[in-house]
């Protein structure tokens, strides 16, 4: 038992050091729609434009693999090993001098979609790849029971933490499920892969096998339960409390639509889960205690996934039932369109309405995904990176890397592993209004600058500072002067007369004060020294 105790928390720490382990979000080739978009690194009061473009799909941000190299002073080979980069792992190098007009491209990169539906179920959700806000909800974050769609996490955490290849002796607790539970038939001494197991778990429900692969991964299945519940709370499935690994009612076991999708997303990610969860049968052999050979098929209790079925639909790729005289009928599913991944959840519906709720919910999603993307995105065909990448000769562990169009593309995560010298990464949300003056780019104390009636104001002190401008600030008459040589620019808070060398101008829009910061006109006071502003629209990665 201690050795076991011992095996559980070497577990738990690991789940504690490394708690978003993924799957690459590239594993095949294939054609999707992607957002491409000029980019600015900043790094210590300085900014770079960035050759580029910056690639977005599913939420997941890519830089060109030779940027994140020249920015880094690097050196790039390819070789029959992988894709070596050499240097001085230094600080980033900046050059603010642009060799081209800023980018005005004006780039939509939040492409989150929302919608309503009426469904029968009396819970619902639909949750698309990247996103982590559902795009479809009703009453989602009631707390409901989960039923047999709890082995939907039990797969996922067989999958994280055990070996297809495991050869899993069958524990006594497979014999205590209650015996009006749905089962797989396997008995303890069984003697099969985890491999097997796992489509014992998924097809026909197997309650039996569901505690079977706790008691091989975990030691108990209430070590397993623990196990499950902080995986949930990792994935952000907070309002989730698992008491089992197969699903029966309990009072305490609860979930919700929300919860469901998130865990479900997660598992998503790994092909060997898709594959489960899309298998209409599945015949396999195995021994018993005794030695001697069982055979089993095993049908998937989902009608979604049988060819015959009225139920099939084209988009979805498989799917996880539970059932229940508490919960009623449950339903998980999975379903791809052009390069975009959705989870649906129906919690607590009726045993053929979940199907039409379910392909009513993945034929809306897909419609307005596919609206939204012609209309904002550009199609793209991408390609998985096969090689290795090293950093003076030490593999780095990318997560996230593509192929396009011949170039090799990083994730802007994964800038961390190029550079020991970078600790943090930041990349907004949202394209940021950059200014550059007489051909060099400008930050402003990484404060955005801001627009109003079409001008671009900017915080005075930065903006002098760059100019050559001494400031004075008069607080009882809220004047602020430049000075310098034989320029002097008068400016008062909130009034559109200003005067260069005592001469009256009329300004578009006066110096104000916005958050406490005091913002001046940008293209007036840069004209005014005789330079030169030009204006543009980027991302803005942030390394520290």
């Amino acid at each position: 038992m201690n050795k076991i105790k011992s095996m559980f928390l070497f577990l738990a720490l690991l789940v504690f050091l490394f708690p978003s382990l993924e799957v690459s979000a590239i594993t095949n080739a294939k054609t999707v729609y992607i957002t491409e978009e000029s980019y600015v690194v900043e790094h210590q009061d300085q900014a770079m434009l960035l050759n580029g473009p910056l690639l977005t799909y599913q939420q997941v941000s890519y830089l060109p693999l030779r940027d994140a190299v020249n920015l880094f002073n690097l050196t790039l080979t390819s070789q029959a090993n992988g894709i070596h980069l050499n240097g001085e792992n230094s600080t980033p190098v900046i050059q603010p001098i642009l060799s081209s007009p800023l980018p005005k491209e004006t780039v939509r990169s939040n492409d989150h979609i929302q919608f309503s539906l009426a469904i029968g179920g009396h819970a619902g959700a639909v949750l698309e790849g990247g996103h982590t806000t559902p795009s479809f909800m009703k009453n989602a974050n009631a707390p409901l029971y989960p039923a047999s769609t709890v082995k939907v996490m039990t797969a996922l955490l067989a999958l994280e933490e055990g070996n297809l290849n495991d050869l899993v002796i069958v524990g006594p607790g497979a014999a205590t499920v209650p015996s009006d539970s749905s089962k797989a038939g396997v008995n303890p001494g069984d003697v099969m892969t985890l491999e097997q197991l796992l489509h014992g778990l998924m097809l026909p429900s197997g309650n039996d096998a569901a505690v079977a692969i706790a008691e091989h991964i975990a030691g108990t299945h209430w070590q397993f339960v623990q196990m499950m519940n902080q995986r949930a709370r990792e994935i952000g499935a907070l309002n989730t409390t698992f008491m089992n690994a197969h699903g029966y009612d309990h009072t305490s076991q609860k979930t919700t639509a929300s919860d469901l999708a998130k865990i479900g997303a997660e598992a998503a990610k790994h092909p060997f889960f898709m594959k489960l969860v899309s298998t209409p049968t599945y015949a396999t052999t195995y021994r018993s205690r005794s030695g001697s050979p069982v055979h089993k098929v095993w049908r998937n209790t989902n009608d979604m996934v049988h060819p015959a079925s009225s139920y099939r639909h084209p988009l979805v790729t498989g799917g996880k039932t539970g059932y229940t005289s508490i919960s009623r009928h449950n339903l998980i599913s999975f379903a791809e369109f052009e390069g975009s991944t959705f989870t649906t959840v129906i919690l607590r519906g009726d045993r053929t309405q979940r199907y039409r709720d379910t392909a009513g919910l993945v034929n809306r999603s897909t419609q307005l995904r596919g609206q939204f993307d012609r209309a904002n995105k550009k199609q793209a065909y991408i390609q998985p990176v096969t090689q290795p990448i090293f950093v003076n000769g030490e593999e780095i562990s990318a997560k996230h890397t593509l192929l396009h169009n011949g170039t090799t593309y990083i994730s802007v995560d994964d800038m961390r592993t190029i550079s020991r010298a970078i600790s943090t990464v930041h990349l907004t949300g949202e394209q940021r209004i950059q200014a550059a003056v007489s051909g060099n780019l400008l930050t402003f104390d990484r404060v955005d600058p801001t627009i109003t009636s079409g001008r671009m104001l900017v915080p005075i002190r930065p903006i002098f500072e760059h100019l050559g401008l001494e400031l004075d600030w008069n607080q009882a008459t809220r004047t602020a002067v430049g000075k310098s040589g034989d320029t002097t620019i008068t400016l008062r808070i909130n009034e559109k007369t200003a005067q260069v060398n005592g001469v009256n101008h009329t300004l578009d829009v006066p110096a104000t004060v916005v958050n406490g910061r005091t913002v001046v006109p940008v293209r007036f006071v840069t004209e005014a020294t005789g330079q030169t502003i030009d204006w543009g629209r980027a991302r803005v990665i942030t390394l520290d």
